[in-house]
């Protein structure tokens, strides 16, 4: 996609009947956390992990399925994810941990 003329090419790729593939989700995703900046949030803290969590969706879609995605790359991603995550999380005084 165009990035200058992204939101049109989304938007058309979206109001299309045809199922939406994983490059598109991730642009949605991107076009999404873009949005972000013309938002007003309540909380400060609650634009930075919203923008975190867009990421991390549109980068697991990117990495698990698009055609020719190897399920041997699904031990890397999930690591990234979580790092990704855990770094949104530990912003606001959290963390991601494994349960026991």
């Amino acid at each position: 996609m165009d990035p200058s003329d992204l939101r049109a090419e989304l938007a058309e790729r979206l109001a299309n009947s045809t199922p939406i593939d994983a490059e598109t989700f991730n642009a949605a995703c991107f076009v999404l956390t873009r949005a972000l900046e013309q938002l007003e949030f309540t909380s400060p803290d609650a634009g930075p992990l919203v923008r975190r969590l867009l990421r991390v969706a549109g980068r697991v879609v990117i990495d698990t399925a698009t055609p020719g995605a190897s399920p041997e790359t699904w031990a890397s991603t999930r690591e990234m994810a979580l790092q990704w995550i855990d770094e949104a999380l530990r912003a606001l005084g959290y963390e991601a941990r494994p349960s026991s």
